[in-house]
């Protein structure tokens, strides 16, 4: 394996490292991996720099993209009537996008993405069944159960969970999934739209049209959506925050929303929002945290160290009460300025989501 580009973390002589405090490396090497789909490297002050891979599965033998999927895959996808397509983060990370999108074209297959591939497809699409992992419904929801085969690609089981073998699975991988495209079309026909598309969807924009705080947690997500304008990102640690961000930030592409699968990555939030100015200055950023805690002033202050401004809001019940106007204006300036601010969401939609998917299963 080559040497990573870029090493967060302690000083070491001969290689170029953005220094941060040794224990807090882990937070912006993967905020980085994250964002630039790349290997990042971490010293710790040991001597020793290690390499977080750009894909949790890492790349196959080789250096060829072309890679021809197994005859028994191919004759279990020809068989299948139904079939269903899982995508998890590494049909992001190892660039296979397109292949997903020629496979579930040339299936006319729904895909369940999840939320490490938010934004596969826009959320309008007729391919997108919604974002899967979170809850304890998810897959049954999306259909899983009445199809007769499950593709699945790029999983992340720390995403996924082990819920979602609710049909025979096969397991392509991301390079793969183009030649998989090629031998196994279909004439087009329509996608049932999914139970859990359908009340997530009706929930979520429920929360859209009310005005007065505090706020539900789809209002405030959508407000996030419309001031990035597809461009920006939102990132959030594991908690409340997390999960609405995950499930109902409106994406229309790649990369917009960032929330990591591992539960112990506290001030990941903020690191990213670092991370993201340091690779592109001017690119709007947005942290959302339930709490500042113990890593998080430690985090700011490395991002006043490096010159970054930051925007942060803080999710908390004791926090501002606005109006969904109000919330708006402040949002502009906080991207504009940097800064911390709190915000009080309402706790009501949470039912609606427990009626519609079940309890939450992600970060368990």
């Amino acid at each position: 394996m080559s040497a990573p580009a870029v090493v967060y973390g302690a000083p070491l002589s001969g290689v170029d490292v953005v220094e941060v405090p040794p224990h807090l490396a882990d937070l912006f090497a993967e905020a980085h991996r994250r964002l630039a789909m790349t290997e990042v490297g971490i010293h710790r002050g040991d001597g020793q720099v290690t390499t977080l891979a750009a894909a949790t599965s890492g790349p196959p033998p080789g250096s060829d993209r072309w890679l021809v999927p197994d005859e028994e895959v191919v004759g279990a996808v020809l068989g299948a009537r139904d079939p269903v397509i899982l995508a998890g983060p590494d049909v992001v990370a190892l660039g296979a996008v397109p292949g997903i999108h020629a496979l579930a074209t040339a299936l006319s297959a729904g895909v369940l993405n999840t939320w490490g591939a938010k934004g596969l497809f826009d959320w309008r699409s007729r391919h997108h069944l919604a974002t899967g992992g979170l809850q304890a419904q998810d897959f049954a929801g999306a259909g899983f159960g009445d199809a007769d085969l499950i593709i699945a690609a790029g999983v992340d089981e720390r995403e996924a969970g082990g819920d979602w073998r609710l049909a025979p699975v096969v397991e392509v991988h991301p390079w793969a999934l183009s030649v998989l495209a090629e031998r196994v079309g279909r004439a087009p026909s329509g996608i049932p739209l999914p139970r859990l598309r359908r009340e997530l969807a009706a929930a979520t924009q429920a929360g859209w049209v009310v005005e007065r705080g505090p706020l539900p947690p789809s209002r405030v997500t959508r407000t996030y959506g419309l001031a990035m304008a597809g461009a920006g990102i939102v990132a959030a640690d594991p908690g409340t925050a997390g999960f609405w961000v995950a499930r109902t930030l409106p994406t229309s592409g790649l990369g917009g929303a960032q929330v990591p699968a591992d539960p112990r990555t506290a001030g990941f939030a903020i690191a990213c929002t670092i991370v993201a100015g340091l690779l592109q200055p001017g690119r709007p950023a947005l942290a959302v945290v339930d709490a500042l805690g113990e890593v998080g002033p430690q985090v700011l202050e490395e991002a006043q160290r490096l010159g970054v401004p930051v925007a942060v809001e803080v999710w908390d019940s004791d926090g501002e009460v606005l109006d969904a106007d109000a919330h708006a204006a402040r949002l502009d300036r906080l991207l504009r300025d940097g800064g911390v601010a709190t915000l009080a969401t309402s706790p009501d939609q949470w039912a609606e989501m427990l009626a519609v998917a079940g309890p939450l299963t992600a970060w368990a």
